[in-house]
Formats: C-alpha cells, sequence, structure tokens
C-alpha cells in the first residue's frame, strides 16, 4: 500500500471556486477536496502572489451560500495548460467547517449508494423545462 502523507481523505468533485491573490480574482476550478484543503487548476497565466496565503471563496454544489477560507499554498504544478494548486486551509469559520465536513459526507453517502445500485443514475442533469424543450425542438427542426 503506497504511503499517504494526507491527513484528511480527499474527494473528487468538479466546481469552480474563486481565489484572491494580491486583491485580484483568480477563478478556479476545483478538482479534489477535503475537510483540510483542496487542489484547483486554471489556465496557465502569469500571476503574481506576494506571499503563499490566499483568500477562497467556494461555493458548494447546490448550497447557496459562500464559504469564505484563507489557505496556504502547499505547492504548484505547472504544465503546457493548467496551473495547479494545493492548498490547505489555514483559517476558516467553525461554521463553514462544519458545512463543508457535512457536504462531503453527504457526497460520500451518494458515492457508496452508487456503488450498491449501479444500475441507478446518481448523476443530477439540469433538464430545461417544457417551454424551452419545444422552443429547442423547433429550432432543430428548422
Amino acid at each position: 500500500m503506497p504511503y499517504n502523507r494526507r491527513r484528511s481523505a480527499r474527494h473528487p468533485v468538479g466546481f469552480y471556486v474563486d481565489q484572491f491573490v494580491n486583491d485580484e480574482l483568480v477563478r478556479c476550478f476545483t478538482t479534489d477536496l477535503s475537510a483540510i484543503g483542496l487542489y484547483m487548476e486554471r489556465l496557465v497565466e502569469p500571476i503574481d502572489r506576494a506571499s503563499r496565503v490566499i483568500q477562497l471563496e467556494i461555493k458548494l454544489p447546490s448550497t447557496d451560500d459562500s464559504i469564505w477560507a484563507a489557505g496556504e499554498v502547499i505547492y504548484d504544478r505547472i504544465d503546457s495548460l493548467f496551473h495547479g494548486t494545493a492548498v490547505r486551509f489555514t483559517s476558516m469559520a467553525r461554521t463553514h467547517q462544519r458545512w463543508i465536513r457535512e457536504w462531503l459526507r453527504e457526497s460520500e453517502r451518494v458515492d457508496r449508494f452508487a456503488v450498491v445500485h449501479p444500475q441507478r443514475q446518481t448523476v443530477r442533469v439540469h433538464r430545461p423545462v417544457r417551454a424551452e424543450r419545444a422552443t429547442q425542438r423547433a429550432a432543430l427542426c428548422a
């Protein structure tokens, strides 16, 4: 079994998070999240960080409120297309910590359900309302 230095289980996710670096908004895509940190990617562009501390605004899917956290950049990984950043949370309101833990627990429960019931789909797809579908069909037929 390979050694895992992480202190918290990472959960694969896929949603946007806003990173504030030197008071500048940088939109990133989060690919995994844990109770103590996250990994996010963005297109490779120049970024000038004055320190390793960043501010994050996290909007968890299917929630209305934003989670605010300060984090320390643990490492950066840059390839030809993406700049990936691993962040460990250093400061966050207790309520926001609880929201993340509850959201992760609920997401994990849904994943376990998918393993037990593989024939049932757990992916939620936004379906347009009937009027929108009729308009789309008319546009396709035209």
